[in-house]
C-alpha cells in the first residue's frame, strides 16, 4: 500500500525532472548544435579538462582549518593520513607515527619534499598552526580531545591528549594543512594548500576551477584543469544530456533512462539516512534559548512502533530503484556493528506488531479522531528535513506509515537555519555515514549536547551505561580493541541505543551512490562513498581513455 504510494510520488517527480531535461534537448535538439557541443567535449579530453557537477558549495570559503569539505578538501589540501579504497588508513603527509605506552601522546613525522601551490615549504610549523587554529575556532571536526600539539623539530609534529582515544587517528585524516605565512582573512576566498590541485578560481554560486599541481609530491593528476560546478540533481542530469559536463552525481530514479555516450557507475557507500528523535519531555531550553524535548517522540512506544513499521525493502525497491540496502542500525556495513541488533526482514514493516506496541503503551484513540493519544497528547510531531537526495521522498514515506498507526507527521522542508532552533524538539531527518566508530560519539554520547555541530546529538539522548561503554571504546588500545564496546552501547542484553534498546533513531536505508560519467571516463577505483560523496576523493587516478 505504502509502496504504491511512493510509486505514485516517485513518478511525478521524475516526470518533471525529465520534462526539464527533454525541454533542454529541444532548445539544443538540431544537428548542427549538437555537433558542436560534441566537438567541445572532444576538446575538454584533448586538453585534459574535466567538468564535474557538485552539489554542495561551502558558503564560508575553503578554510580546512574551519570545517572538513570533503572532496574539496582533498582536492586542495593535503593531510597527515587518508582513507585507503577500503576505509583502512593509509600515510599521506605523515611518513611515520608512534604512540606512547599511555596513549596520551602522537608522535608524527611527515615528508620533507612537500610545498605549498606557492612554492614554499610544508613543515611541522604549518601542521601545528594549523590545529591549533581548528582546535581553537570551532572547527566542525571535534578536536576536544587535543590537549596541545607542538614542534619536535623541523617535520617532526607531538600531539598530546587529555585522554586516549582509539579513533584520534581519524581527525588527523581529516584537517587539511594550512600555510601559516599566508593563512588571514582572505584565505578561505583564495586557498593555498598542498594538495593534487591548484585554486585558481570561485565564481561564487556557479563554480569553482582547479588545475593540477605539478608540483605534487604524490601521483601528478592526468586531468589538468578540473571544473566543479554547482548544480542540483535535476541541473546536472540535464547539463549531462546536453554534454555540458563530464560527470554528475543521480538519483535511482534517473538511472534507468539510457544516455547515449555516457555510463553509469555504481559506487559501493556507507551513507545511511533516518529519523532523530528528541528523546526528552518537554520543558528545558538550550544555553540558546532553544526548546528541547517532544511529548510524544519521548515515549519510548513511538519510537518503535515506527522503528518497525517501517518496511525498509519497499523503501529500497520504491525510492532508490534497488540501487541500496535496508538499515535498521545505521551502521550495518560498519566492522563494529553488533548483529544482534539488525531488525530480520521477518520482523521488517509489521504494522500490526506495531500497533500492539503503542496499544500495550496507552496510545489509544479515545476521542475517534483518527489519531491515537495518551495522557490527553496526541500523537502528532513534526519532521524536519532539508533538501537532497531522497529525504523527501523518505520522509513521505514515513509520513504514510505513520498514519497507518494513528500517528500525525507533520513534514516540513527547510533550510539548516530555520531547523537549527527546533533540532532539539522535532524529529529531523538526517543522513549519515562514516568510516570513522567515533560517528556513535557524535550522535549518542551525553558528552556531545551542545558542543560542536548542532546535529551532534540532537535529540538529547543520556544514558550513563551507553556513555561508559563509549568512553571505553574510545580509551582502548586500538580500533580493533575498541569493537567490544561500540558494539555494547548499541546493545549489551539490557540497554542501548539501538532499536532493541532506547531506540533513538529509526533508520531507513543504506544508499548506494550513483553517477553518470561520459563513457570515456576512466575514474580508477575510488574509495567506499561516505554520506555526502568523496568520489573526487582519488582524483589523482582520473584520465580520459
Amino acid at each position: 500500500m505504502v509502496l504504491k504510494k511512493l510509486k505514485k510520488i516517485i513518478t511525478l517527480s521524475l516526470m518533471v525532472a525529465l520534462t526539464a531535461t527533454a525541454l533542454v534537448g529541444c532548445t539544443s535538439s538540431s544537428s548542427k548544435e549538437s555537433n558542436s557541443k560534441s566537438q567541445v567535449t572532444n576538446e575538454r579530453k584533448a586538453n585534459n579538462e574535466l567538468i564535474a557537477a557538485v552539489t554542495y558549495e561551502p558558503e564560508e570559503g575553503f578554510d580546512a582549518t574551519e570545517s572538513d569539505h570533503g572532496d574539496m578538501t582533498r582536492v586542495f589540501f593535503s593531510t597527515l593520513f587518508q582513507r585507503d579504497k577500503d576505509l583502512g588508513m593509509k600515510n599521506d603527509l605523515a611518513e611515520s607515527h608512534e604512540i606512547s605506552e599511555d596513549r596520551l601522546t602522537w608522535t608524527v613525522k611527515i615528508r620533507e619534499d612537500v610545498k605549498f601551490t606557492d612554492g614554499e615549504p610544508l613543515t611541522a610549523e604549518d601542521v601545528v598552526y594549523t590545529y591549533e587554529i581548528a582546535k581553537n575556532s570551532g572547527s566542525s571536526i571535534d578536536l576536544t580531545m587535543l590537549e596541545s600539539v607542538k614542534q619536535v623539530d623541523e617535520y617532526t609534529i607531538e600531539f598530546k591528549l587529555n585522554n586516549p582515544q582509539s579513533t584520534f587517528i581519524e581527525k588527523l585524516a581529516r584537517v587539511g594543512i594550512v600555510p601559516k605565512h599566508v593563512h588571514n582573512e582572505g584565505f578561505a576566498d583564495n586557498p593555498i594548500g598542498s594538495g593534487p590541485y591548484k585554486f585558481i578560481q570561485w565564481d561564487k554560486g556557479q563554480q569553482v576551477i582547479a588545475e593540477a599541481n605539478e608540483d605534487y609530491y604524490g601521483d601528478v593528476p592526468s586531468i589538468k584543469k578540473l571544473t566543479m560546478v554547482f548544480m542540483d540533481d535535476d541541473a546536472a542530469y540535464a547539463a549531462l544530456k546536453a554534454g555540458e559536463i563530464d560527470i554528475a552525481s543521480i538519483p535511482g530514479s534517473f538511472a534507468k533512462e539510457e544516455v547515449e555516450g555516457k555510463k553509469l557507475i555504481e559506487l559501493d557507500s556507507i551513507e545511511t539516512y533516518g529519523v532523530a528523535y528528541p528523546m526528552e519531555k518537554p520543558g528545558k531550553r538550550t544555553k540558546d534559548g532553544n526548546p528541547i524535548g517532544n511529548a510524544v517522540t519521548s515515549d519510548e512506544a513511538i519510537r518503535k512502533a515506527m522503528t518497525y513499521a517501517i518496511d525498509r525493502e519497499e523503501l529500497v525497491e520504491g525510492i532508490l530503484e534497488g540501487y541500496g540496502a535496508p538499515s535498521s542500525t545505521g551502521l550495518e556495513k560498519m566492522p563494529w556493528l553488533n548483529e544482534d541488533t539488525v531488525i530480520k526482514p521477518e520482523e521488517d514493516g509489521d504494522i500490526e506488531g506495531a500497533k500492539k506496541i503503542l496499544e500495550e503503551a496507552g496510545w489509544k484513540d479515545t476521542n475517534n479522531n483518527g489519531i491515537i493519544d495518551k495522557d490527553g497528547v496526541e500523537a502528532e510531531f513534526s519532521l524536519l528535513y532539508t533538501d537532497g537526495k531522497y529525504r523527501q521522498e523518505l520522509g513521505l514515506a514515513y509520513v504514510e506509515v505513520a498514519k497507518e498507526l494513528g500517528i500525525k507527521v507533520n513534514l516540513e522542508a527547510r533550510t539548516w537555519d530555520t531547523i537549527i532552533p527546533d533540532i532539539n524538539s522535532q524529529a529531523v531527518l538526517y543522513g549519515f555515514g562514516s568510516g570513522d566508530p567515533s560517528e556513535i560519539y557524535n550522535l549518542y554520547s551525553s558528552k556531545t549536547l551542545g558542543v560542536g555541530v548542532p546535529w551532534n546529538n540532537s535529540g538529547y539522548y543520556k544514558n550513563s551505561i551507553v556513555d561508559k561503554y563509549i568512553d571505553q571504546a574510545l580509551q582502548s588500545e586500538s580500533e580493533d580493541d575498541a569493537l567490544e564496546y561500540w558494539k555494547k552501547a548499541q546493545w549489551d542484553g539490557n540497554t542501548g541505543f539501538s532499536p532493541k534498546g532506547d531506540c533513538a533513531y529509526t533508520w531507513f536505508v543504506n544508499a548506494g551512490h550513483l553517477y553518470l560519467a561520459d563513457e570515456d571516463l576512466d575514474i580508477g577505483t575510488p574509495v567506499v562513498q561516505p554520506h555526502g560523496g568523496r568520489v573526487l576523493y582519488n582524483i589523482t587516478e582520473w584520465k580520459w581513455k
